[in-house]
């Protein structure tokens, strides 16, 4: 090998750098593919990229970047093997220029410069024990700044230079792929990009945008959403008005128990059960959750006597400090007014509260869900014409287990109408023919003295055009904590070893 780890990890960090300063968030409200100018921008750069590390390229109108490099002696004439990344980032994600490193992690607590109350430590997240002597990258702690999958483009960054750097290696003819609005489910980029694909004889690929160091993924959650409309129910104004900020613990659904999730919908669920038990004269009658952190919610709040306000910030307190050292947050303070008064949103509330309280069989909440354990989680209400609509996430990897879920919300909405969407489907059944996929990965682990394993990935990949087309994808770990949240980071020394992962595995292929 011509480089060192150290020198790996340095042009690494480079990479990613270079990746997370693009703004390239997608935005679900857009109707337009890509979502957003900024995908379009990354993939131009990236372009840029390739070609000058000896790859071809080709750019589509919906920001699908292709580029592509021919096999190299005994790999010259194998069948190509698709690389592939997403473009965008999950909404809340800001650009950063610069990221922080703390040589030689001691387990304490990571100082966030622009949250220093998160408390990021072995102490309060034991599955960190094993990035302890390692030099963590983070950043400044106030958003997440695009790990996902901003990492994984950084790991095929760095094989494409390697690859430039070690003309005398064998490999496949290679195409790496960087597609767009992953983060939303826009399908529809993918089905031009999947016939070009099977055009070009390949049958075999890797999605980088696994979480876990060496993880290999052949499994994904099914996936559903459900949401149903609470009638507005107008409530008299009072002089007595209190605002609510509650900040949730922000964490991808993957990783909710590891990190201790807790939306705001949880946390006002509790707060309304908690002042009906003291019977506070407390009422709730606004309640609108973040459009970028849906984690986060501001509640409004009235109440007939002016000890009120302090009985109310005596609850919030009680329901949300325990939290604030992962992440959670609030903000009690009397105004003069509210948006709105209207009874629906202490009904959208309510039903959050007994949803989770019900007993079906299986779990719920996505914070006590782990492994092959699905969940069905009321994440989101947001004022609509006429009310207020709660919106839950429904993941199982059995789908049957999923259809159940969504008949369990239906029953629970009672005569309210609920709307299910499907969203993606596991692709593991599709893959049980491909073991070859699991054997290359692991062999290349192997080679460098690193233990891979198999774990199924609780979220999705957005890879079914593909899978429709004879592809098989599997997907790879790129080795990083907290996904989608502030607390996300990852190591120098990860990202060096994912890398040579990656450059391990093509020449395999070979």
């Amino acid at each position: 090998m011509k480089f060192s780890s150290e020198e790996i990890a340095k042009k690494s960090l480079e990479h990613l750098e270079f990746v997370v300063a693009v703004e390239s968030s997608s935005d679900e409200d857009s109707t337009t593919i890509p979502s957003t100018p900024g995908q379009a921008h990354l993939a131009r750069l990236l372009a840029e990229f390739f070609e000058k590390h000896g790859a071809t390229t080709e750019l589509d109108p919906m920001a699908n970047l292709v580029a592509r490099l021919p096999g190299r002696g005994a790999g010259r004439d194998k069948p190509p093997i698709a690389l592939m990344v997403h473009l965008d980032t999950a909404r809340g994600t800001a650009p950063v220029e610069k990221l922080q490193i703390k040589k030689d992690w001691d387990g304490l607590a990571l100082m966030y410069p622009r949250n220093p109350e998160l408390q990021v430590s072995v102490k309060n997240y034991p599955v960190l024990e094993s990035y302890m002597g390692q030099d963590v990258v983070f950043g400044p702690g106030d958003a997440p700044f695009g790990l996902d999958d901003k990492l994984g483009l950084t790991h095929m960054m760095t094989l494409a230079w390697l690859l430039k750097e070690h003309p005398e290696v064998d490999h496949s003819p290679l195409i790496f792929v960087a597609r767009p609005d992953e983060e939303i489910g826009r399908m529809e980029a993918l089905i031009g990009l999947a016939q070009l694909l099977a055009d070009g004889k390949v049958t075999s690929g890797y999605t980088i945008d696994g979480l876990d160091p060496f993880e290999i993924n052949i499994e994904n959650f099914n996936a559903s959403r459900a949401a149903m409309n609470f009638a507005s129910r107008p409530v008299e104004s009072s002089p007595n008005v209190a605002r609510v900020f509650l900040g949730g613990v922000n964490t991808h659904g993957a990783t909710a128990k590891v990190e201790g999730h807790r939306p705001a919908t949880r946390f006002a669920a509790e707060i309304l059960a908690e002042l009906k038990t003291r019977e506070a004269g407390v009422q709730l009658v606004w309640f609108v959750c973040d459009e970028l952190r849906d984690c986060d919610a501001v509640a409004y709040f009235v109440f007939d006597e002016p000890e009120g306000l302090g009985e109310l910030f005596e609850v919030v307190e009680e329901i949300v400090a325990p939290h604030i050292v992962r992440g959670g947050s609030f903000e009690v303070s009397e105004v003069e007014t509210a948006p709105g008064f209207d009874a629906a949103a202490s009904d959208a509330i309510e039903f959050v509260g007994k949803f989770l309280a019900s007993d079906p069989g299986f779990t719920l909440s996505a914070e006590d869900s782990e492994g092959f354990d699905g969940y069905s989680q009321p994440y989101r209400v947001i004022p609509e014409a006429g009310g207020f609509r709660l919106d839950i996430r429904l993941r199982d990897f059995d789908p049957i287990a999923l259809k159940k879920r969504e008949e369990h919300v239906v029953a629970q909405a009672g005569s309210m109408d609920v709307e299910v969407v499907q969203q993606y489907i596991n692709m593991g059944p599709k893959l049980k023919e491909r073991p070859e996929l699991v054997e290359w990965a692991r062999a290349a682990a192997k080679k460098l003295g690193i233990a891979s394993g198999v774990q199924p990935i609780r979220g999705g990949t957005g890879v079914d055009p593909f899978l429709d087309k004879g592809i098989a994808v599997a997907n790879l770990g790129t080795g990083y904590f907290a996904p989608e949240s502030e607390k996300e980071f990852t190591t120098m020394q990860t990202m060096s070893a994912h890398a040579l992962w990656l450059f391990e595995l093509v020449q395999l292929t070979a």
